[in-house]
């Protein structure tokens, strides 16, 4: 009977809210869209998987507020002042390098909208020519060496894989090129990491690996678990950036 009353007084309480045309922006998630979003079945691997959840309170998808200049009744534009309005959500990485091994650089992850692609780019100075893999790794457990961070970001997916496979591990990025004595200018864009929601990245580490990632095509333990790609060779924690 408690439970019934309280229920009744919490919808008694809205509709009035709704009755005089209160607001409820001091609600948690009040003005943010759920969503809702399914990934295929693959055949004899899984079956489909529903995604649910409500976009962070860091999108701001809004139009900008532009400063009028001059006289008011002339309503100028100063684009020169004008804000510019953030592109949804927005992370980066700072990578150390692991070991002594040299690596460094910056990354910047941008999701324009909820559950959309994330485009990947920065700099990365310090590699050896040749392909390096670019991971994901499940914790963000970073003190002076990459050797806490754990395994790929798995997810759903049990398997290791390359970036255009249907079954791989969520944090599984492919390979980056890196030339001699050359600064590797990285521009990825991947669909299946977020930075919210159930396959967020955002509090996890980003890794490059020692040597090149083979997708999973040996069949060997280690090429279905990381591609046979080696250590890390520099890592750093993912966070939001607006």
């Amino acid at each position: 009977m408690n439970l019934r009353l309280h229920v009744f007084f919490c919808q008694f309480i809205w509709l009035i809210a709704v009755l005089n045309g209160k607001s409820f922006q001091g609600v948690p998630g009040y003005g943010r869209n759920l969503i809702i979003k399914a990934l295929p079945a693959i055949e004899d691997y899984q079956s489909n998987v529903y995604e649910v959840f409500m976009e962070p309170y860091l999108y701001d998808l809004s139009r900008p507020v532009y400063p009028v200049s001059g006289e008011r009744n002339q309503k100028q534009i100063d684009l020169a002042l004008a804000p510019r309005s953030v592109p949804g959500l927005q992370a980066t990485v700072n990578l150390i390098a692991d070991d002594g091994s040299g690596v460094g650089g910056e990354l910047v992850f941008t999701q324009i909208v909820p559950n959309g692609p994330v485009t990947i780019e920065g700099n990365i100075t310090g590699l050896t020519p040749g392909l390096h893999g670019l991971h994901v790794h499940q914790t963000g457990a970073i003190k002076d060496t990459c050797k806490d961070i754990g395994p790929h970001f798995i997810a759903y997916y049990g398997r290791h894989g390359g970036p255009r496979d249907h079954i791989r591990h969520v944090g599984d990025l492919g390979n980056i090129k890196a030339e001699e004595g050359a600064t590797l200018n990285v521009k990825i864009v991947d669909h299946l990491i977020s930075l919210a929601g159930p396959r967020s990245i955002v509090g996890r580490s980003l890794a490059i690996s020692q040597g090149e990632d083979d997708y999973g095509r040996s069949s060997t333990e280690d090429s279905a678990l990381t591609g046979t790609s080696g250590p890390a060779v520099a890592c750093g924690i993912i966070g939001y950036l607006n």
